[in-house]
């Protein structure tokens, strides 16, 4: 997903982003984002996420190659492009035996309300179904989070489950058809 001229942590840019793999500089910033309890309340790790844990997945993710493998969850460190650092970061589960994926997402609270996820949620949307062959990405929030939630419907993602208290989200490359 990388092109020659960004080198090989790059994996695609936006007009606002850089989409990259993590490196070791970020490890501070995604434990504060995930640690911060009005992001943590919508997550699905542990809490208080450690530093270890933060240690770990960054390299983890800064060293796994291929980056995308079917049955295990890609990590994708989101910035601005004019602005350096980490702000968030959007998670791929490619199907072990599927085209299918699962698309996850966390934003620093700082970092809300200014179309950042709506970007990079698009942009990763639109390369893993082209580079991975995907008929569908599916995504899970919880029904109390707007914000998410909203996210993924100005994406294109549409509901199509209730479960609990989660609302299940489908995303079809090329769009739904219309009627």
């Amino acid at each position: 997903m990388s092109g020659p001229a960004d080198g090989p942590a790059v994996l695609l840019t936006t007009e606002r982003l850089t989409v990259r793999r993590f490196h070791a500089g970020d490890v501070e910033a995604i434990e504060a984002y995930r640690n911060d309890p009005a992001v943590a309340r919508f997550g699905s790790w542990a809490r208080p996420w450690s530093h270890e844990d933060a240690v770990m997945l960054v390299a983890e993710m800064a060293l796994r190659d291929p980056l995308f493998e079917r049955g295990e969850w890609a990590h994708l460190a989101v910035e601005w492009r004019d602005s350096p650092g980490l702000v968030g970061d959007v998670a791929v589960l490619w199907q072990a035996e599927d085209d299918v994926a699962e698309l996850a997402f966390t934003l620093a609270s700082a970092q809300w309300g200014n179309g950042v996820m709506t970007e990079a949620v698009t942009a990763v949307c639109d390369r893993i179904a082209a580079d991975m062959g995907l008929r569908l990405i599916a995504a899970v929030a919880a029904a109390s989070d707007g914000g998410g939630r909203s996210v993924l419907e100005r994406v294109g993602f549409r509901p199509v489950a209730v479960e609990d208290d989660d609302v299940v989200y489908a995303w079809k490359p090329g769009g739904w058809p219309t009627r």
